[in-house]
């Protein structure tokens, strides 16, 4: 049996839905039986149709499921499947049995925490005599991350699987099979747990087939960074120059609980965006002049001594101006925002005649004033809030820029393009900034085909 691949949970609510699922790539198939809107009508479905080997779970509702009957009706449920193809059980450690035919992951699910006593749980787990242990807890924290990784890599009787629930916890989904977790768990298209990756991210956007016990971990830190396309452009960089690193996404609300764990959690460098840009600096060892003069930083790499921070956005902010042929010297230019890419904003205007910062407090007074550019430098319009703009009604600028990438044409830029004004996505200053990222951490040249193309998503 391989261990380290990906297994696809189907949620279905017929039979059909579970064959009609795209499993493409997948190295086993879990049926969550108790999602069909009556499990019973499983009963006669051959499921070694499947190209791989099939787990059978039917989750009780008092056990994180959605199966509204007793434990022995859970396992007649499972015995029939078994009966019938499936190749491995999944049932919750306290009930364990074996089943014929079937080897058996014994599991504990725990949707509110991760437990101190993590451990002493997966010892009882192998006690059992399933197969194949699991423990999946939700992650509230890095230094819930860090114990993750840590029981991953401990020598088990029996191949552990391990998942980190909530996004927070999505790293050790994604590098877990490469750090010892037996397997990782992705969703078709609707997810069976919090923070499950599809299984077309998983193989696409973070190039999942590349990922080793030797890859470094990099990614964006910030809250949220669900919006964030930066994995998509870096692994496909890293993919083309045969880079062993992996990008991923690291939320964290605390910074310092962040810090305190990144390194034990096998991270080796990140990017930061909102809201941290700041508030990291405090926790660096070593500050570039530029960063340090900007008083905000979007990158930061591993060093000896602790971590070093740059800035790249200026280096984005430059190349977007420039692809525009927008040259600020003499011009008027206003500001929204006060944070770190505000910043960086501000220090890329070199020789501006007057730059203008208004906060999101500020911003209704923009109609009074004039301006040749007008710089979006906060979240809003930001994905999933694509109906919001800073600015509404007439744009009294001629040139209109919007940090903003995702989505590409922003509210904001859609209503100065119908205005006739020259606008610049953020997808531009992405890029550039992103290249620069690429050169720090890696020391080569970013490759112009991934950093400087049309970027798209697909």
């Amino acid at each position: 049996m391989r261990s380290g691949g990906l297994c696809v949970a189907l949620t279905p609510e017929s039979i059909d839905d579970v064959f009609q699922a795209d499993i493409a790539g997948a190295d086993w198939v879990e049926v969550r039986l108790d999602y069909l809107k009556e499990p019973q009508s499983a009963n006669h479905t051959r499921w070694d149709r499947f190209p791989v080997p099939v787990i059978a779970t039917c989750r009780g509702a008092d056990r994180g499921g959605l199966f509204q009957g007793s434990i022995e009706e859970e396992c007649t449920i499972l015995e029939t499947a078994v009966r019938n193809g499936a190749k491995l059980v999944d049932i919750e450690y306290e009930f364990f049995r074996p089943f014929d035919g079937a080897e058996v992951i014994a599991s504990y699910h725990n949707f509110d925490n991760t437990p101190r006593d993590l451990e002493s749980i997966i010892e009882e787990i192998c006690a059992t005599g399933a197969q194949i242990a699991k423990v999946a807890t939700h992650v509230n924290r890095w230094a819930d991350n860090r114990r993750l990784f840590e029981v991953m890599s401990r020598t088990w009787p029996k191949p552990l699987i391990v998942s980190g629930m909530g996004d927070m916890g999505q790293i050790t989904r994604v590098a877990g099979p490469s750090r010892g977790s037996f397997l990782s768990y992705v969703s078709s298209g609707k997810e069976s747990a919090p923070g499950q990756v599809s299984l077309g991210e998983m193989l696409n956007a973070y190039k999942f087939r590349r990922i080793r016990k030797t890859t470094k971990l990099l990614g964006v830190l910030g809250m949220p960074v669900g919006h964030s396309q930066s994995h998509i452009i870096h692994n496909r960089g890293f993919d083309k120059c045969a880079v062993d690193f992996a990008y991923m996404k690291f939320p964290a609300n605390a910074v310092e609980d962040f810090f305190e764990n990144a390194k034990a959690c096998g991270i080796h460098g990140f990017s930061v965006t909102i809201p941290h840009k700041m508030s990291v600096i405090p926790l660096l060892n070593r500050v570039s002049p530029e960063a340090s003069k900007i008083g905000a930083v979007n990158t930061i790499s591993e060093i000896p001594e602790g971590w070093a921070g740059d800035n790249t956005d200026v280096d984005g902010v430059r190349a977007a101006l420039g692809s525009a042929g927008f040259d600020p010297t003499g011009k008027r230019v206003i500001i929204l925002g006060r944070g770190g890419g505000a910043k960086a904003v501000a220090a890329a205007l070199e020789g501006a005649k007057e730059i203008t910062i208004l906060s999101r407090d500020e911003m209704a007074k923009f109609s009074a004033y004039e301006c040749d550019l007008l710089i979006n430098a906060t979240p809003v319009g930001m994905f999933p809030h694509v109906d919001e703009s800073p600015v509404d009604g007439e744009i009294l600028a001629s040139t209109v820029f919007d940090l903003v990438y995702n989505p590409p044409i922003t509210r904001l830029l859609q209503n100065a393009k119908d205005q006739g004004k020259t606008i610049i996505q953020g997808t531009t200053m992405l890029l550039a900034q992103a290249a620069r990222q690429f050169e720090i951490w890696t020391g080569q040249p970013a490759p112009a085909e991934i950093y400087n193309a049309g970027w798209s998503i697909s």
